[in-house]
């Protein structure tokens, strides 16, 4: 299966070698968790992480289909 997986902010620092923008294509064997993404990637455990799948807010247990777009974030500030 396949997936979109799109890297925000701080994140984009972990995307795989290779990938020059901020939105990547992952070939998946079976379907995972969104949190399972983040941790192959490496991304920070210690960084909370906004997980948006298809553009509806999910937690890190959300498991995958073919075809999802998997947006993460790390938590943001701003004025």
């Amino acid at each position: 299966m396949e997936i979109e997986v799109r890297l925000f902010a701080t994140f984009r620092d972990y995307s795989p070698p290779g990938v020059d923008s901020f939105s990547f294509k992952r070939i998946l064997a079976q379907e995972t968790e969104v949190d399972r993404i983040a941790q192959e990637l490496k991304l920070p455990d210690n960084i909370p992480k906004i997980f948006v799948v298809n553009g509806n807010v999910v937690t890190g247990e959300y498991v995958t289909r073919d075809g999802d777009v998997v947006s993460i974030f790390p938590p943001v500030a701003g004025g």
